[in-house]
């Protein structure tokens, strides 16, 4: 059997997307549902959901995760149903298909573990499917002949005790050819459509083999309960590739009914193009085999099947069927065409193998790959896309950062030979450095809707065990972060939107006597601006009461009662990333543990970042994050106090400003001074490192912003913008939280990058 571990990576990467696809698609779907909208968005949908669903089954068992398989494929039974209109789009079916992906997802998290797709116990959905799709039906309702039957055993592989089901009771022969590939993915698969039509009392080698993919041989037997004719039980099996034969016997009337159904049958030649850097591209056209033989009889497929799914395909990116089928062209087409990455469908009337193959090989019509001496030889494509692992980037940008502080020195010494000839060729190579630095940034930016397809389901999900109604809205998915941020930015948000949803929005009854909407409004936005991005959560609750914030700190012991008397409402806000600090009456699983926003904000820090907060009783909340685009090189402004020189990140300054000394205020004894009609308290660096000041009648300061009000900060003297890399402090100095880190300058001197939003506490209360 071919190893396919090979493929596993790109496997779960591909079922994740497939879980995000199925869940923001289902959630759509209920809501034009609910506000009775287009029926071809919902056809669209529902099409959509049940194709990501019928690939995520098909590519799991090809992997070899029959587990995974089933339970996809269970859930693709209850889609097909919704496809069907046998039931209809309710909170309840939304409900059950998010609780199968959230197995699915556990099994995801499980396989990449190590542990395969064991351990997560399904069989209450699958119940649950059953009692919506009318299965297994109560003992009244089963016919007394099949309760005769039930101690028939004519067979070896015969059941000793048939369950009570209505239909006749067959017995099932399946012999593969000896040379078929993945015979333990073909017994299973097998097995799962047979349950399908019907009961599969009985099999020979015994059911836990064929379901843990362990099956090795060259035959199967199945004893099943069904209502479908042989010929219906045949065609069902025969539609899988490497089916030799099928021999169906009717244990109860000892014969075969074998009907001819072969009038009206066209026979086509279909070339079927694949995208050239289609991921699992012999997964997807096994696929789309597969749903050919459903429609008919496929007589011969070029290359075959087991080249195919080594994807082996004719000049590395198509294959052809011939297809005899009742089916039109256009009806053949569409079905090819729902799956993802299809990039052509020809159908030719008749067998045109020879014709549509012979123009890519001179040598034999019907020779695939052959190489050939002809100038018209076909060239071999290599696939433009590759993978590389993420440790890969993080080393390459580590030396690209190593460049950078090299450039510095370089740069040093020839401003200090002056030598104009080294100058210019150090400019082209700082402008080649700069270049591949951009490069490197660039591949290592990831969009934001890796993360923000996660939450869809989760706000949902949230809102009805709270027993709220919520309109959940994204907005910039497509704006692109360093991968690194990404990864620290999920929790973060869930922190949030858990928020949002448990202390923002009211309950339904409560927003209707408010005269809103009943139904909140929770929104996540991504913003691109200038060399940083913004991401935004909103809702339209009930907003934060600065007075309730004050008073519960103080009942905490965080702040004393005179602070809070002199805290402004927006001062007030910001306790809220305070260590331990809830507002919520009582614990739950959702939140009021005293642990989330002051852990939101500490990684926001760790990200070089800030976070603020705006919020209006009785009409809502907005949470503003400001990151850096990447965090491995910043650009960073170099300011000197005596004889010190620091770095401050420029995602952090607003402008740099001079200020005189008649131009101070005092205001509780707090220099402030007036600028542009705002009022800016004035901090001095010196003070705030415990460095001596010496008064002076005119100095430069850096305006900054820190959290939801501007500072502006004193030094001696602003130096140069520099591009610098962050090199972390170590754990001995982890304790040290005024920085963020150190760089190096290129005269080798360590200098310090300070972390803005930690200098003053985190809180405007603190100046």
């Amino acid at each position: 059997m071919e190893d396919l571990s090979q493929y596993l990576d790109e496997f779960l990467a591909d079922a994740r997307d497939r879980i995000d696809s199925i869940s923001n698609a289902v959630i759509t779907l209920e809501e034009i549902v609910k506000k009775g909208g287009d029926e071809r968005e919902k056809r669209y949908l529902i099409d959509q959901v049940f194709r990501d669903a019928h690939t995520l089954k098909g590519t799991a068992a090809t992997m070899g995760f029959m587990e995974l398989s089933e339970t996809a494929h269970k859930m693709e039974n209850l889609l097909d149903a919704v496809r069907n209109e046998e039931i209809e789009v309710t909170p309840e079916i939304v409900d059950l298909i998010i609780d199968f992906l959230d197995a699915i997802e556990k099994m995801i998290y499980n396989i990449e573990a190590g542990a395969r797709d064991k351990n997560v116990d399904v069989s209450l959905l699958f119940e649950r499917v059953d009692k919506l799709l009318g299965k297994n039906p109560p003992k009244s309702e089963i016919s007394p002949q099949l309760e005769s039957k039930k101690e028939t055993d004519k067979k070896e592989n015969t059941v000793k005790s048939i369950p009570q089901t209505n239909g006749n009771i067959y017995n099932i022969k399946v012999i593969f050819h000896e040379d078929a590939q993945l015979k333990n993915v073909r017994a299973f698969l097998i097995l799962t459509d047979l349950e399908e039509i019907g009961e599969v009392s009985n099999t020979l080698p015994e059911r836990t083999i064929i379901e843990d993919g362990n099956f090795t041989g060259d035959s199967l037997n199945f004893t099943v309960i069904t209502s479908l004719p042989p010929e219906e039980i045949k065609k069902k099996i025969m539609r899988h590739p490497e089916v030799k034969e099928i021999v169906v016997e009717n244990i109860e009337k000892e014969e075969s009914e074998n009907k001819d159904s072969g009038s009206n049958i066209n026979k086509y030649t279909i070339k079927i193009t694949v995208g050239k850097d289609t991921p699992l591209k012999g997964v997807r056209s096994f696929l789309v085999v597969q749903d050919l033989e459903k429609i008919g009889i496929i007589e011969k497929i070029v290359p075959e099947m087991n080249k195919i799914e080594k994807e082996e395909l004719i000049d590395g990116k198509y294959f052809t069927v011939l297809l005899q089928t009742k089916e039109e062209k256009e009806r053949i087409k569409q079905l090819i065409l729902k799956h993802p990455n299809i990039e052509n469908v020809e159908i030719f009337e008749g067998n045109k193998l020879n014709q549509v193959i012979g123009q890519y090989s001179e040598k034999s019509k019907m020779s695939i790959g052959t190489p050939s001496s002809s100038n018209n030889e076909r060239k071999v494509k290599i696939s433009k896309m590759i993978k590389i692992d993420v440790l890969y980037l993080d080393n390459l940008m580590n030396l690209v950062g190593e460049l950078v502080i090299n450039k510095g020195r370089l740069e040093q010494i020839a401003e200090r030979l002056g030598d104009r000839e080294l100058l210019e060729a150090l400019s082209t190579t700082s402008h080649l450095m700069t270049e591949l630095q951009d490069e490197i940034m660039e591949m290592r930016l990831t969009p934001v809707a890796e993360v923000f397809n996660k939450f869809p389901r989760m706000v949902r999900k949230l809102a009805r065990e709270l027993g709220k109604e919520i309109e959940f809205k994204m907005e910039g998915s497509n704006i692109e972060v360093d991968r690194t941020i990404l990864e620290k930015l999920g929790d973060v948000l869930v922190h949030l939107l858990r928020n949002a949803v448990d202390h923002g929005i009211e309950a339904p009854e409560e927003r209707i006597a408010k005269g809103k909407p009943r139904a909140g409004r929770v929104e996540l936005i991504a913003k691109r601006e200038k060399s940083h991005i913004l991401i935004i959560v909103k809702d339209d609750g009930k907003g934060i009461d600065p007075e309730k914030v004050k008073k519960k700190a103080v009942e905490r012991g965080l702040i004393s009662p005179e602070q809070a008397a002199e805290m402004r409402p927006e001062d007030a806000i910001n306790l809220i990333f305070l260590p331990g600090f809830s507002t919520a009456e009582k614990v739950s699983d959702v939140s009021g543990r005293g642990v989330g926003m002051d852990v939101v904000q500490d990684v926001i820090k760790t990200l070089n970042g800030s976070i603020s907060v705006k919020s209006e009783i009785g009409k809502g909340s907005t949470f503003i994050l400001k990151l850096p685009i990447s965090m491995a090189i910043i650009q960073a402004l170099l300011v000197k106090i005596r004889d010190e020189t620091y770095a401050i990140p420029i995602n952090n300054i607003l402008e740099t400003i001079e200020i005189k000394a008649n131009q101070l205020k005092t205001i509780g004894r707090k220099k402030v001074i007036v600028l542009r009609e705002e009022i800016i308290p004035v901090v001095m660096l010196h003070e705030l490192f415990g460095v001596e000041y010496m008064e002076k009648n005119k100095f430069p300061a850096i305006v900054v912003d820190v959290g939801a009000q501007k500072v502006a900060i004193g030094v001696d003297e602003l130096l140069n913008k520099k591009d610098i890399v962050i090199k972390s402090l170590g754990k001995m100095l982890s304790n040290i939280r005024e920085f963020a880190g150190a760089t190096i300058l290129g005269d080798g001197r360590v200098v310090l990058i300070i972390d803005i939003n930690n200098l003053f506490g985190g809180i405007s209360g603190g100046l």
